[in-house]
């Protein structure tokens, strides 16, 4: 149930009124209820009187201490998306993807930082503030595409399978 049990002040006052044969017994009781979530069995009936009128507040703690867990978990799990401007440069330090497309799209590195560096200017004056890397790349890449245009060299069959 609870990771770090809580013994109140006010039920170590109400234990002390119980006679002491009952004091230990029902301590051990309400720890152990904590820790595991077992019911005490074999308790005097005056002890277990006073752990049932005990049991609902330690419930309701146990269940706010795991909300409390799952939504700190929730929250360390969510995956925070870098800001417009840090995909860029995440973009523009990843070498091997800066190389694959100059070479896809026969530009140099410095005309595709520079298309880069016009992307984010675009998402960000659109409103988008972060977004995923992948999302970023497909976006440069259909950038880069809808700009640059085949140059044609020849007739259409002698550009390739593509040319309409």
């Amino acid at each position: 149930m609870k990771r770090t049990p809580k013994f109140d002040k006010a039920w170590s006052e109400s234990i002390a009124m119980l006679p002491a044969e009952l004091h230990q017994p029902l301590t051990d009781a309400i720890r152990e209820y904590q820790k595991t979530g077992a019911g005490p069995a074999g308790l005097h009936p005056i002890a277990q009187c006073v752990f049932n009128l005990l049991k609902p507040v330690i419930d309701r703690r146990a269940k706010a201490a795991s909300y409390q867990r799952r939504r700190r978990e929730a929250a360390a799990g969510v995956y925070r998306a870098p800001s417009v401007v840090e995909a860029g440069r995440l973009v523009k330090q990843d070498r091997k993807y800066i190389r694959h497309l100059a070479k896809r799209c026969s530009l140099t590195h410095g005309q595709l930082k520079s298309e880069v560096d016009r992307v984010s200017s675009l998402l960000a004056c659109n409103g988008i503030d972060r977004i995923p890397l992948f999302l970023y790349k497909e976006y440069l890449e259909q950038y880069i595409a809808g700009n640059t245009a085949p140059m044609e060299s020849g007739p259409p069959s002698a550009q390739g399978p593509l040319a309409v």
